[in-house]
């Protein structure tokens, strides 16, 4: 049998692969090549040359590669992960700015800062499964009193955010060292020791001082990169307005800590700077006899609350301003209470609103010398020019009455002051068809000479402008025309006209001074951290243009209003006073606004004073007694305001 030759059997020595036994190949292939027909050394050769070439080309992509990795990270984007590298380790920590104080005019303070603590939660730091994360904040925040907490935010934590929240605030300090065994560094909340806001003012001032809550969420977009999350900032009050004042700078500390978190190393910081201090031109001691003098006034005659206002003629600076009902400060800051926040919101009686220059009321017959001053300057009338009340007058078919039945008799312009003698005012403001009055247009122009219809300009937050009509607003409104009728009503301050009790003030200023127009102000001071001094301005905006002669006339009937008029209870006083009552009817079935305006002394001017009662009744039976107890503070205390005198 015939030997079987093996065809992959390669022939050493340069041999020729035997392809005759091998089916599909040739050496014919080759033909027309330079490699003739190869053998194994040309085989080992192609092998040899190839293999290498192409792992050499492989690596030497992959190493340029690599290096233009390395180029990109180091180079282009060195700066970008040199920062992540280094937050890895430095904390950026904001140190918060000692809040501002403020005191009176005579330094005693009203709002200053107490330590506290706070519990802090970073929601993406928590445990994310929810059944664990509501197991641990109830372990957590089991012995925390319901009205410490921050439920707000709160039902934020289900939120993967490293933003810090507040959720619970004023802690006593034994629950304060009680949670600190509870949390730590990785359990996502931490106790960090606060400063909390404390009122010491009582409820006279609150309405003035205002007070601090936490940054809203919305708060917290609004102005991005002024606020975190767990800052406070002024609400309402002093403390909204000057907010950028008495929030001060804060600081920045840059640590070194390891991988637990734990501070290692300071490696830079930058001091917070305190807020500073406001002095203002409030005198605590008057604040406090308004405040439970008109308190006194608005139960004795079941009002529903009221205003005072007391204001230095010469120069604008507020020296008490009232509202009632009031509410402690401190109910939103260290001795919060969620309870009486919602009884607070809820009350009928708004307590929370600032009537003194938010409450917008008719203002009865207190208009009166604003309205004579008016037709004096206009020469409507003389000081010498007499009207007869009778009762009072028709314009058309409806009759408008005086108070009194039967009327005043003849009557000039002090007496109608003094008495508030409706007939006259009637006359001077809307005429009849054989006098001519000021009309709605020289009384409406006069108006806002005196600041009514625009807002005082005080630096607190909520003032309201009041209103004075026109013919115009009622024809566009109340799509019907003006009448000789609506005249007469805004004349004795009733019908649409409405001022506040600040705004009645002014225009008491102007009248009792050389008629200038005075921007009211409750700051007198701003005094920095390193004691400079910077002085709020006082403005003045302008004067109603009133000759030295009707400003005199006005004086002496508001002067006879407290000798033989209206206000006759006041004359007994150890100063001498002068003033007007005002009865501002609300409608059938309710009790008027009681209302008085006045100043002391009567000679020389130091205090403009304005109390209202919210459907109080009359004027000189609900308002004056307020006024009373006032002026006689003054009387025995006025050196201590140390006022400035023209």
């Amino acid at each position: 049998m015939p030997r079987q030759t093996d065809p992959f059997i390669i022939k050493e020595w340069g041999g020729n692969i035997s392809d005759r036994n091998v089916q599909g190949w040739s050496w014919r292939l080759f033909e027309g090549t330079s490699l003739g027909e190869p053998g194994v050394g040309s085989l080992r050769q192609v092998i040899s040359q190839r293999a290498p070439l192409i792992l050499i080309l492989v690596l030497g992509l992959a190493l340029v590669l690599l290096a233009s990795r390395v180029i990109w990270l180091q180079g282009w984007q060195g700066n970008y992960w040199r920062g992540v590298a280094e937050g890895n380790r430095i904390r950026i920590e904001t140190v918060n700015a000692s809040r501002g104080l403020i005191v009176d005019r005579q330094g005693k303070i009203l709002a200053h800062n107490v330590a506290s603590f706070r519990l802090v939660a970073v929601p993406a730091e928590l445990p994310q499964d929810e059944i664990k994360r509501e197991e641990f904040l109830t372990s957590v925040l089991a012995d925390v009193p319901t009205e410490l907490l921050l439920q707000d935010n709160i039902t934020q934590l289900s939120q993967p955010s490293y933003l810090p929240l507040i959720i619970a605030s004023s802690l006593p300090h034994e629950l304060a060292l009680k949670l600190m065994t509870l949390v730590g560094e990785g359990t996502g909340l931490r106790v960090e020791p606060a400063a909390e806001r404390r009122y010491d003012g009582g409820e006279a001032i609150a309405h003035v001082i205002g007070y601090v809550g936490p940054v809203s969420p919305e708060e917290y977009k609004a102005e991005a990169g002024v606020y975190k999350l767990t800052d406070t900032k002024g609400k309402v009050g002093l403390e909204a307005s000057y907010e950028t004042v008495l929030r001060g700078q804060p600081g920045v500390r840059q640590v070194e800590v390891d991988a637990s978190g734990l501070e290692r190393k300071i490696f830079a910081t930058k001091p917070a700077v305190a807020g500073a201090k406001l002095k203002l031109t409030i005198d605590s001691s008057l604040q406090q006899v308004a405040y439970e003098s008109l308190k006194r006034a608005v139960v004795a005659n079941a009002g529903k609350g009221g205003s005072v206002v007391v204001l230095n003629p010469n120069d604008g600076s507020v020296l008490a301003l009232v509202s009632y009902p009031s509410f402690d400060l401190n109910v939103f800051t260290i001795e919060r209470s969620s309870e009486i926040i919602n009884q607070l919101l809820t009350d009928d009686s708004h307590p929370l609103f600032n009537r003194s220059l938010g409450g917008e009321y008719p203002s009865g017959s207190t208009i009166k010398p604003v309205v004579a001053a008016a037709a004096l300057q206009e020469r409507v009338i003389t000081p010498s020019t007499t009207f007869m009340s009778t009762g009072g007058v028709y314009a058309g078919q409806q009759f408008f009455a005086d108070w009194k039945a039967g009327g005043h008799g003849l009557t000039n312009v002090y007496k109608a002051i003094a008495e508030s003698v409706n007939t006259f005012f009637y006359l001077i403001g809307g005429g009849s068809d054989k006098i001519t009055g000021l009309g709605i247009t020289r009384l409406s122009n006069y108006f806002k000479k005196f600041g009514l219809g625009k807002i005082t300009g005080i630096n607190l937050l909520g003032e309201q402008s009041g209103f004075v009509p026109t013919p115009l607003w009622k024809q566009e409104v109340m799509q019907d025309r003006w009448y000789r009728g609506d005249t007469y009503n805004v004349s004795i301050g009733q019908g649409n006209l409405l001022v506040t009790p600040l705004q009645m003030a002014v225009a008491y200023s102007a009248l009792v001074t050389d008629g200038q127009l005075v921007r009211p102000y409750l700051v007198d001071d701003i005094i920095l951290p390193d004691d400079q001094v910077k002085q709020e301005s006082k403005l003045l905006y302008g004067n109603v243009g009133l000759s030295a002669q009707t400003l005199a006339v006005v004086k002496q009937g508001m002067r006879q209003t407290v000798t033989v008029g209206s206000a006759r209870s006041l004359s007994s006083l150890p100063i001498s006073v002068a003033g007007k009552t005002g009865t501002a009817q609300t409608g059938l079935n309710t009790k008027p606004h009681a209302w008085f305006a006045g100043y002391a002394p009567a000679d020389k001017p130091e205090i403009v004073l304005v109390t209202m009662i919210e459907y109080g009744g009359e004027g000189s039976q609900a308002a004056v007694p307020i006024a009373r107890e006032i002026f006689s503070w003054f009387a025995q205390d006025s050196e201590r305001l140390g006022l400035d005198k023209k």
